[in-house]
């Protein structure tokens, strides 16, 4: 049954994307707007097959401490593709900090531009951080919630990874609040797994951090995730 479950998730959701993102294809000539509510209808609609045929759901604690008047860095713990899709629907138009190489995927590529999305080379540590940190300045006034997931790369529940210490500086040189979420989407969308698990995926939303030195700050994120 699980087999048949997943299976057919896959071949719904590979059939309904390839037809949404064709027949939306033309983004360069969408207004942003526009672009922000495909954006928000394509993920709300994979959140809706994740919950009815593999069964994933989530709950959320901390929804309160969501900045509502002012720009914020989101920093979260990497275990899979499921929190991709669930932040766009938890946050109001986020920009995702992305490594490059995702920027040669057909028509996604063209929307990630239009949705001011932060692509950056991870083999560049210092060159990474200097265009996040001139990218959120120059967004900044727009209110909107930066995803960045410090650990780099997707990380096995159970297991640590190694913080980046890129988040902090982010922090200091913007003096923007930095937001932290843990969840445990591992446990059930396993990552490189064909199978998926069902069950509720936790999310945990932390008051934000502002004014601390580097070695509380990383502490204090390292404690969350871990």
């Amino acid at each position: 049954m699980t087999f048949l479950r997943n299976t057919f998730f896959y071949l719904v959701f590979y059939l309904w994307t390839t037809i949404f993102f064709v027949i939306f294809s033309p983004v360069k000539f969408f207004t942003r707007k526009f672009a922000v509510y495909l954006s928000k209808k394509w993920t709300d609609s994979v959140m809706i097959l994740c919950k009815i045929i593999l069964k994933i759901d989530y709950s959320v604690i901390g929804n309160e401490n969501i900045p509502k008047d002012e720009s914020f860095v989101v920093a979260s713990n990497h275990q899979s593709a499921w929190e991709t899709f669930f932040f766009v629907c938890l946050f109001d138009n986020p920009v995702f900090i992305l490594k490059k190489e995702l920027n040669s995927i057909p028509i996604f590529s063209w929307y990630f531009k239009k949705l001011d999305f932060i692509l950056i080379d991870r083999n560049n540590s210092f060159q990474a951080v200097k265009h996040i940190i001139e990218s959120i300045r120059e967004q900044k006034p727009s209110k909107r919630a930066f995803i960045i997931f410090p650990e780099g790369t997707r990380i096995p529940p159970n297991d640590k990874g190694v913080i980046n210490p890129g988040v902090f500086a982010v922090h200091k040189l913007l003096k923007i609040p930095i937001v932290v979420l843990k969840h445990d989407s591992g446990k059930y969308w396993k990552n490189k797994e064909y199978l998926k698990s069902q069950g509720t995926i936790k999310v945990k939303i932390y008051p934000k951090l502002r004014n601390y030195n580097k070695k509380e700050f990383l502490k204090k994120l390292e404690t969350y995730f871990y």
